[in-house]
């Protein structure tokens, strides 16, 4: 096992010129992002800063904080990359959570920062990646300039800090059902078994140019990160997901690499965007995970995008990667999630644990290299969630005679309606075959007499006309009685995350 940090140490010294690193007019070799952070690891050091110790990063996409992530690894400790639209509490939980020694910030989170860590409890140091960083020298007394460190430490004879297989190298914060974030601990060894993994699947090489679009405080994006540093690629910061900022860097920079979730392909599909208007020679692959792609989203993209190689894929954080679809089996295995990543071990099983037979749906559960070793502080949640060996991801499917996960929703997710259950994600499907349907989601709402009724929210393609009638008439001739929406309201927009997923506890 060879730590992600040192996967940089040998393409720096492989290809020291070869551009590692585009963000905005920024453009960095290898051998730059090697030396600085280099030079950072050696100032973490001098600091105090070791194996073990948590380091934030609250910033927005740049080059530095790239440097930041190679930089503590180096060091021994363990980045925190905390989601830059945060807010207050959150904020505050994640500070106080994981006990940050230190944070990285930038000009545009310093002030929101400010605001969340007096209660939090943090007064360590902090480390600009900002030219100018708002309130120096007032709200924070220790500031410190990366561009100083980098300038200014020596890093001849700094030696990175031994760590091993499974030691933390990263907490990574995700929603939680109590409302609060939860920490999911990321070992050296998940990270760099799921990359090696990732890489082979995807077929990476060194012209690969990977667009990377959600922050760092997801793990797709750390995928994309540590997998060019693997292979010698180049990634390629996005930090607008304005359609048209996105086709005018899939084309500037000749992308050939995209991984992005489903409801980030609606929008490059809606009518305003310039998307279908272009061809992508260079876009090789497109890897989609997160919610269920919708079956006529899938059929356009590929008709648009007839040359590049589409691969479907399952996982949860605290797998990090679990299955991928590859591009031969689309038409044999539709709607498929595939089959589960090389070292991985999946299965299906009911109530009582037993493994269900082919075809049966049930939860979800994971074994294998990539899964995490629990919830940061919370060993309650661990236990519960992570037993005997594998992870009860709480999501539902099933698997095929062939070995082929079919994913049908979060299990705290269904909806209890007239005595039945029923799955969201199949009542958007089926929403969303109405031409005139951009996004739908379905929720769970009180109802009189009935209890809990159906309701779907739904987003109309630009100058498209439907009636909640058209909606309900439709999902009637494609669903049973029970999951046919009751409720259907329309909206110009739905909520999303920082990650372009629908924010469904922002729909209520």
């Amino acid at each position: 096992m060879v730590p992600v940090h040192e996967l940089l140490r040998r393409t720096a010294t492989d290809s020291p010129d070869k551009e590692a690193v585009v963000c905005g007019d920024s453009r960095v070799s290898y051998g730059t992002v090697d030396e600085a952070a280099t030079a950072l690891a050696a100032f973490l050091a001098s600091r105090g800063i070791g194996r073990g110790d948590r380091v934030g990063i609250f910033a927005t996409k740049s080059v530095e904080e790239i440097v930041a992530i190679y930089g503590i690894l180096r060091a021994g400790a363990a980045f925190v990359h905390i989601n830059p639209q945060y807010r207050d509490v959150h904020l505050r939980h994640v500070i106080a959570d994981c006990g940050i020694k230190t944070v990285f910030l930038d000009g545009s989170r310093a002030r929101i920062f400010a605001g969340a860590c007096g209660e939090a409890g943090f007064s360590g140091p902090i480390i600009s990646l900002s030219d100018e960083l708002a309130l120096d020298g007032k709200t924070f007394s220790d500031v410190t300039h990366l561009t100083s460190i980098v300038g200014t430490t020596p890093r001849q004879q700094f030696r990175p800090t031994d760590v091993g297989p499974d030691d933390l190298a990263a907490i990574i914060y995700t929603s939680g059902s109590t409302g609060m974030p939860k920490g999911i601990m990321v070992t050296h060894r998940i990270f760099h078994d799921a990359t090696v993994a990732s890489a082979e699947v995807l077929h990476n090489v060194p012209a690969d140019r990977i667009i990377s679009v959600t922050p760092f405080s997801f793990d797709g994006a750390l995928s994309q990160l540590f997998t060019a540093t693997l292979v010698g690629g180049t990634l390629v910061q996005q930090r607008s997901s304005f359609p048209k900022d996105i086709v005018d860097t899939l084309l500037k920079e000749r992308i050939s690499g995209f991984h992005a979730v489903p409801s980030l392909w609606g929008v490059l599909l809606q009518e305003r965007s310039p998307f279908p208007q272009y061809r992508y020679p260079h876009l090789r692959y497109v890897s989609i995970i997160g919610e269920v792609l919708p079956a006529k989203h899938l059929a356009r993209l590929r008709g648009l995008l007839a040359s590049t190689q589409f691969y479907l894929m399952y996982g949860t954080t605290e797998a990090f990667r679990s299955t991928y679809l590859p591009p031969a089996d689309l038409d044999r295995k539709p709607g498929s999630a595939g089959i589960p990543f090389p070292g991985v071990s999946l299965k299906v099983v009911d109530d009582a644990g037993n493994q269900c037979p082919p075809g049966e749906t049930g939860t979800i559960v994971h074994s294998g290299a990539f899964v995490s070793p629990g919830y940061w502080n919370d060993p309650e949640r661990t236990k519960a969630t992570f037993v005997n060996g594998w992870l009860h991801t709480g999501d539902q499917g099933r698997i095929d005679e062939e070995g082929y996960l079919y994913y049908a929703g979060r299990r705290d997710g269904l909806i209890k309606a007239q005595g039945f259950r029923v799955s969201p994600e199949e009542v958007e499907t089926c929403i969303h075959q109405l031409d005139a349907v951009a996004e739908a989601v379905v929720i769970g709402v009180p109802a009189q007499e009935i209890g809990t009724a159906v309701k779907a929210i739904v987003v109309l393609q630009v100058g498209a006309n439907a009636t909640a009638n058209d909606v309900i008439n439709h999902c009637r001739r494609g669903l049973p009685h029970y999951m046919v929406p009751s409720i259907v309201e329309f909206r110009p927009a739905l909520p999303k995350t920082n990650g372009h997923k629908i924010n469904r506890a922002a729909l209520v």
